[in-house]
């Protein structure tokens, strides 16, 4: 019994210990305990343990402070791996380490906390399958990577939609059923920004296409132009962008080709609404300079919600005009896709 009223002594005084944490202070005086993921852009993304993941505005912290090493990149390019320690208002502290000195630096000084300059994305799987009365099939694919730096950004993405149907025909009360094609495209995009300053950034970028349920054997958009990047925080992008691109168009079923010189008119904006909920918004316009008739352009819209921190459901509307369809054909389609996707 002596030795059990000693065990339960020594795992109660255990569980009364501090946990240690992260923690970021407020100019307020208000404190948050956690881990300290990432900051750039001036906000920090901060996962606190009763708040969950919030992002901070860097001009709101006094100080802050972590229980192990992690990277600083300074405003002059200095990187110090260090553990931080807070310090006086508006300051840390960094430990000395290595070449390094123990010292205080203004948190005004710090550009980055952990930035990596690895690939991230996601890829969205959606579809649908349906017996009975209605017989349909139906399977989306999209994949998105993009590769940041201080300096430049990379960007692939591509895309898949299939769907088919089973129709029955009776004729002399003979049944017969076959399966057609509801949908059969594909794309895939590259971009590339350099970056001038944080702000201004000139571009390339190309995208393949082809929909043959449209009757586009190919449809190809090659340009380069600059972009303004108006907000970069971990919680709104926002950006606009204008060139030139050449767009072509070649036709199935021998109806041709179509191609001009346009201008690209383009931009990207996405929101978080909280650490759950993200909504999103892109568009590309391409209006040709040899004729004011000879345009193409796509959108799309949408939600994503997070299931799990890698898990995640979206939905959005897809958009395309084109004025130039191929022979026989419609001008637009617009597509609802529900998907579930994973981040890495």
């Amino acid at each position: 019994m002596r030795w059990f009223i000693l065990a339960a002594a020594a795992i109660t005084s255990a569980m009364a210990l501090p946990v240690h944490a992260d923690q970021i202070v407020f100019k307020n005086g208000d404190q948050l305990t956690g881990t300290i993921e990432t900051m750039e852009g001036g906000k920090m993304v901060f996962k606190s343990d009763k708040a969950g993941k919030v992002t901070i505005d860097m001009k709101e912290l006094k100080t802050f402070s972590s229980t192990g090493p992690i990277s600083v990149k300074l405003n002059d390019g200095t990187v110090i791996q260090s553990k931080i320690d807070a310090g006086p208002d508006g300051q840390v502290a960094v430990a000395a380490g290595g070449a390094i000195q123990g010292q205080n630096l203004p948190v005004a000084s710090i550009k980055t906390v952990n930035f990596k300059e690895d690939w991230t994305g996601s890829i969205i799987a959606g579809g649908t399958l349906t017996r009975g009365n209605t017989d349909t099939d139906t399977l989306s694919l999209a994949i998105n990577a993009v590769r940041r730096t201080e300096r430049d950004r990379f960007t692939i993405d591509g895309g898949f939609l299939y769907g088919r149907q089973r129709t029955e025909t009776t004729v002399a009360g003979v049944t017969t059923s076959s399966k057609s094609e509801t949908a059969n495209d594909w794309f895939i995009g590259a971009k590339y920004d350099y970056f001038f300053n944080p702000k201004l950034y000139g571009y390339i970028n190309g995208r393949l296409e082809r929909d043959l349920i449209a009757g586009i054997s190919l449809r190809v958009t090659p340009g380069a132009g600059l972009g303004y990047q108006w907000a970069d925080d971990p919680d709104f992008h926002f950006r606009t962008e204008g060139g030139i691109s050449y767009l072509y168009r070649s036709y199935t079923h021998d109806g041709g080709t179509a191609e001009s010189v346009a201008l690209r008119l383009a931009y990207h904006i996405d929101k978080k609404l909280n650490d759950k909920v993200g909504i999103f918004h892109n568009l590309e316009y391409f209006p040709g300079l040899d004729s004011i008739n000879d345009y193409f352009f796509l959108t799309d819209a949408g939600i994503r919600a997070s299931m799990t921190e890698k898990m995640f459901a979206e939905f959005k509307i897809q958009e395309q005009y084109d004025s130039q369809p191929a022979p026989g054909k419609g001008h637009n389609d617009t597509r609802f896709i529900l998907g579930v996707g994973i981040n890495f």
